[in-house]
């Protein structure tokens, strides 16, 4: 069985614009694992911090709307 390919996303920030910018590698174009790949790395990393899953649900429920707001 052949290896997959490996991707790679690359997250940098512009403390200028208060932006934060991902870029993909080429071979990483569906939406769908782009998804996959930044949401397990968010799981990992709150993991990873110790914390609870009612404490993410708060922290996500508290600023989803923001993104949602900036998107305008």
């Amino acid at each position: 069985m052949e290896n997959p390919e490996d991707k790679a996303i690359e997250i940098t920030t512009n403390y200028e614009n208060q932006s934060i910018n991902l870029r993909f590698s080429d071979n990483l174009t569906e939406d769908r694992e782009r998804g996959y790949i930044l949401s397990a790395a968010f799981f990992s990393f709150c993991a990873s911090q110790g914390l609870s899953k009612s404490e993410v649900n708060d922290m996500v429920s508290t600023y989803y709307n923001e993104f949602l707001d900036n998107e305008l």
